[in-house]
């Protein structure tokens, strides 16, 4: 068969052609300019908290710019500013190291890396301090701002402003500073902006004097803006004054203070002012009050030549704060040849000089010192119009300052603050100002509002001392930031002083609300620098402090109630005390020591009031399954595991059979042996850790809910070392709920709860991986955060984790004639979250790696160790 070759085939489509009026092709015209203006208008228009997004996208302008490579370009800039050519090596991790000749040059150059690292954090944070928030977020944040006036921020930040132009040191820091942070912003585009500033669509403000002052007064706000006053006042009105006593002890048991209880003091101390009796302070109700956090503290220690492998001194420090992106922390040297400058450590942002760190000479850490730096005042008013109060038998006048807040999307407010001569009042009636609320007519009188304030004149000269008569001399100026002080020097002498202004009190005077009208109440004196609690050189070989009381009641001036517990300063002072040959390494693993004393003092208490053959609560019974298996090297128990519900349920079972009862008895009993087994260290690979802190949290919170439900007043639950005191020496009558049945019953609850959670085979229970621990963004933007790191700790133990705090910044310091020093924070130097190094020294904090400080002596020392160079000249010059 053949098959014909045929021809290709064509398709002709004839189309009819279609008529469109001139009226439809009109509004088709139309309708498309108009959705090409929607679309315009959509993504340049900011809608409520979401930015243009136009912008926010744009390849040239938006976030894609913020993209950068690992490392730091090299660089050269002009400044008309300099005296001098200034060299600033950045080293691999990102940290500056400047050389200059002079002071206001090194300065200048601080300010500009910093705002090249920082930019968006300083802008921020002065926001939020000074209370305009609301600028760039719009009305949420309004209430916040009203606090944040109505506490003085602003007030105080002005006053700390002045302060710093009275010293030409000072004054010459500051605006070297100053001058050098604008110059990097100015020479800026938006499309250069850090990302935040894209996102919250906002741009950067110049810095000025009182950015410092906003900066300084947010560490104020953090460190020293919290008070138990109002509720130790409800709860002695509450209680019988034995009861009082018990429950909230003016110390706190088996405190080891700083200052060694054989310290003389050689003294003769100022006598307080007596008080007009009768004085009973009005009652604060449900009230949700500011109270000093728990997560802020730190520990410091040094151990002199007398204890070290090497014969000289070596001093430890690691300030507890809020963990966040980009760190509180930035790291720097500081290296000045005309005026013998050489100094790192850790620097504030948008703050010259450092805060923690060391020289060629010396070194110092800081601890926060819990003493009272915040007293609330009650106020008599003459009448509702509030223009006057009593005070001293007089009707004195009430000055107005008059706050306006600018609020993004929305109408200003304006706010009027009332100032009595003790401070602000922050609350006057009718008024529902959040966070920050305090009793309505009451005036606080705080340490961050009093003048001369010379925090950075005491930071200049730690930079600088050689000795530790220079040292002391900085200490004199170390006042309106109350902290103990740790210090060590090449020479062999270590010391720890409690140093602040704090006035001279009676006895209680501003650990409850003070009376207003009486001026025996008044911050008439304060404690002469020379009667301060502190020691040198003590015989045991080391000083320390864990934010724990400073003195015992030997000590002749009544300083506050409001400190931390035992467990840290005791564990601290138990592993120097017993130590020898000691080194930076050993220091290095001290600080990552994760034992709790609260643990080891209660857990075999509790185990004995355990009742292993009781039934679980109806609501908490388990199912019959397989029970769980202790680790290696733990008791075993063939058994049966508790059963699941979901979370949140409230299953209503019948009563257990025999033999679900017995399971239950069996899964105690192996829980029971790997708690008998454990050692009291809460390390990220511990399977019952995180079953005993979620046991001991439940058991304190409902030890004590009777009270907490008693009453509409406002009170706080006795201190967890007080509750474990209570429970030892068998004082169980004043504590409201019954003691055994409170421990079984969360026994079983947290058990059941954990497994849930967990599952229930302790191999897969990891104490590291399964609590809550996370580096936040410092704005809670989503997605800018880390909590994907495995770490120890405990917030009475040495190394503090907590969810969202902990060691913000870990430092050992050998002294002799080769200082050597590391150290970590969780974070990384730039803020940037577009560059790799923006959290990555996270994972080695949470590891307890740490770096190897380097301290050069010259630019000559570091070439060959430097990633990157920046050059700041004049050419004009």
């Amino acid at each position: 068969m053949h098959v014909l070759p045929h021809e290709p085939r064509t398709l002709t489509v004839a189309i009819m052609p279609i008529r469109i009026s001139r009226g439809t092709r009109l509004i088709s015209a139309v309708a498309l300019l108009a959705f090409t203006i929607l679309l315009a208008w959509m993504l340049s228009t900011r809608m409520g908290m979401i930015p243009p997004l136009g912008h926010l996208t744009n390849p040239w302008q938006g976030f894609w710019q913020n993209m950068e490579r690992d490392g730091i370009p090299d660089l050269v800039l002009d400044a008309d500013q300099l005296r001098s050519t200034v060299t600033v090596r950045y080293d691999e991790r990102g940290v500056p190291h400047i050389f200059a000749d002079n002071d206001y040059d090194l300065y200048f150059a601080q300010g500009l890396v910093t705002a090249r690292d920082r930019l968006w954090q300083v802008d921020f944070q002065t926001r939020a301090a000074a209370g305009r928030l609301s600028e760039i977020v719009g009305p949420a944040a309004i209430d916040y701002d009203r606090a944040q006036r109505r506490l003085g921020m602003m007030y105080g930040a002005e006053i700390n402003a002045a302060s710093m132009g009275s010293d030409p040191r000072t004054s010459t820091m500051v605006q070297a500073y100053t001058d050098g942070f604008n110059a990097w912003l100015e020479q800026l585009r938006p499309k250069d902006y850090p990302v935040e500033f894209k996102i919250f669509d906002s741009e950067p403000e110049p810095f000025s004097p009182l950015t410092a002052a906003l900066l300084l007064m947010n560490m104020s706000q953090t460190l020293s803006a919290g008070t138990r006053a109002h509720a130790q006042t409800n709860a002695r009105a509450l209680l019988d004054e034995d009861v009082y006593r018990l429950l909230y002890p003016d110390e706190l048991p088996w405190t080891d203070p700083i200052i060694p209880p054989d310290q003389n003091w050689d003294f003769d101390p100022i006598p307080p002012e007596t008080p007009n009796p009768g004085f009973v302070p009005g009652i604060v109700r449900d009230l949700p009050l500011p109270e000093p956090d728990p997560g802020i503290g730190s520990n410091s220690w040094a151990v002199d030549g007398s204890k070290t492998a090497s014969g000289y001194p070596v001093l430890s420090s690691d300030p507890h704060l809020s963990v966040n992106l980009p760190s509180i922390w930035y790291e720097i040297q500081l290296h000045s040849t005309g005026t013998n400058l050489n100094t790192y450590g850790v620097s504030l942002p948008g703050a010259p000089g450092v805060v923690i760190g060391f020289n060629e000479h010396v070194a110092w850490g800081v601890t926060n010192t819990g003493s009272n730096t915040l007293d609330i005042f009650e106020i008599e008013f003459r009448d509702d119009r509030r223009s006057e109060y009593l005070h001293d038998g007089q009707w004195k006048p009430v000055r107005q300052r008059i706050e306006y807040i600018p609020v993004r999307g929305g109408e200003a407010v304006t706010d009027t603050v009332l100032y009595t001569h003790h401070g602000p009042v922050t609350q006057t009636s009718g008024d529902n100002v959040a966070p920050n609320r305090f009793p309505e007519g009451h005036a606080i009188r705080w340490v961050a509002h009093l003048p001369d304030n010379d925090i950075l004149l005491a930071i200049y000269k730690f930079n600088r001392a050689r000795n530790q008569d220079e040292f002391e001399s900085a200490l004199r100026h170390f006042t309106n930031l109350p902290q103990n002080i740790t210090y060590a020097d090449r020479d062999g002498n270590i010391s720890m002083g409690h140093m602040g202004l704090f006035p001279v009190r009676f006895f209680g005077q501003g650990s409850y609300i003070s009376d207003g009208r009486d001026p025996a109440w008044d911050w008439n004196q304060f404690v002469p620098f020379e009667h301060l609690p502190r020691t040198f050189n003590p015989e045991r070989g080391f000083v320390s402090s864990a934010n724990q009381a400073p003195a015992t009641r030997s000590y002749p001036y009544y300083l506050g109630r409001s400190y931390y517990g035992f467990s840290r300063g005791a564990r601290i002072n138990q592993i120097l005390a017993e130590s020898q040959n000691i080194t930076g390494a050993f220091f290095e693993e001290m600080l990552m020591d994760s034992h709790s004393l609260h643990a080891e003092k209660i857990l075999p208490f509790l185990l004995s009031l355990v009742d292993t053959d009781s039934a679980p609560d109806a609501d908490s019974a388990p199912n019959a399954a397989a029970a769980p298996e202790p680790p290696s090297g733990t008791a075993t128990t063939a058994t049966a595991s508790l059963g699941s519900e979901p979370a949140g349920s409230t299953p209503n079972q019948p009563a257990l059979n025999s033999n679900e009862q017995s399971d239950h008895k069996q899964v105690v009993i192996t829980i029971i042996n790997m708690l008998e087994e454990w050692n009291y260290t809460f390390d990220a690979d511990s399977p019952v850790a995180l079953f005993y802190a979620n046991w001991e949290q439940r058991l304190m919170r409902e030890l004590w809910d009777p009270l907490m439900d008693s009453t509409d007043r406002y009170i706080v639950r006795p201190a967890v070392t007080t509750t474990i005191r209570l429970l030892l020496d068998g004082e169980h009558h004043v504590i409201p709920a019954d003691v055994p049945e409170t421990v079984n019953r969360t026994f079983r609850k947290a058990l059941e709860e954990h497994v849930r959670r967990h599952g229930p085979d302790p191999a897969d229970w990891h104490y590291g991986r399964d609590r809550t621990a996370r580096v936040g963004h410092l704005a809670m933007l989503p997605g800018f955060g880390r909590d994907d790191f495995i770490a120890s700790g405990r917030p009475e133990a040495i190394n503090a984790t907590g969810s969202t705090f902990g060691p913000s910044w870990r430092m050992v310091v050998e002294l002799g004639p080769e200082l050597r020093a590391r150290g970590h924070y969780p974070g990384g130097q730039t803020g940037n979250p577009g560059h790799p190094g923006y959290d990555r020294f996270i994972d080695d904090w949470a590891a307890g790696n740490f770096y190897d400080l380097l301290f050069w002596n010259s630019v000559s020392d570091a070439p060959e160790q430097t990633a990157s160079t920046m050059i700041l000249q004049n050419r004009n010059r």
